[in-house]
């Protein structure tokens, strides 16, 4: 029940404790919520466990732990390598990990991340990091699969290497660089010109007429490897 003024009561509260610590039953927070059971360090105010049991949505029904020092959790010295020792699960909302000042370290034997949506743009893993991102693989090696596509761009140099081999297959290959699809400039690294490309095939006049010069190098490129698509 509450006052007039909306403050909250609880005429069963109960509270056992000394200096060292309290453990309370019922008791109304200072947010003006009250607390299931709560068990309080006498040491520090606050390190504490509350069980919350009024509040908004997420609140309600809610689990805190406080501590000042550090929060740790081991466990399954009876468990086999079989057994889910460790168990965490959201049934609605988000899970969230952070460490503003520090590393968020995943260590063990291996390391499986999965995102099973359902549709909608879901199921999707994104890497976003403000310097660079470094993907090590050693034994096999690194392995990428897009059954849709895949993708590696950048604004300054791609670099791929292969010290033993370099293997590129595909169904057509297009590869140019921005002199060799110009009318007009330097050569490409390949010595090849497109205007030399044009004049063997007597074709410069078409390009020039369907290529527009303000057009970008990929709008140039689909319309100049259309020309010479073989029969």
């Amino acid at each position: 029940m509450s006052d007039k003024n909306g403050k909250k009561k609880n005429i069963y509260t109960i509270r056992y404790g000394n200096a060292d610590g309290e453990m309370k039953c019922g008791h109304v927070t200072s947010d003006n919520e009250i607390s299931a059971f709560m068990v309080r360090s006498g040491f520090f105010h606050n390190h504490y466990i509350s069980l919350d049991g009024t509040g908004e949505r997420h609140r309600q029904g809610g689990t805190i732990c406080r501590s000042p020092g550090s929060f740790q959790v081991q466990a399954g010295d009876h468990n086999g390598t079989e057994d889910q020792t460790i168990f965490m699960r959201a049934e609605n909302g988000d899970v969230f990990i952070s460490a503003p000042n520090g590393k968020i370290i995943l260590d063990a034997k291996s390391i499986m991340i999965k995102a099973q949506g359902d549709g909608g743009g879901t199921g999707t893993i994104e890497l976003d990091a403000n310097e660079r991102v470094n993907i090590v693989g050693h034994g096999d090696g690194v392995k990428i699969d897009g059954t849709s596509g895949v993708r590696i761009a950048s604004d300054k140099t791609v670099d791929i290497l292969g010290q033993t081999m370099c293997n590129i297959y595909g169904g057509f290959i297009d590869m140019a660089d921005g002199n060799s699809t110009a009318a007009t400039g330097r050569p490409s690294k390949t010595g090849e010109k497109a205007t030399s490309v044009a004049d063997a095939f007597g074709v410069l006049d078409a390009i020039t007429g369907i290529i527009g010069l303000d057009m970008d190098l990929e709008s140039r490129m689909n319309q100049y490897g259309s020309l010479f698509k073989k029969s």
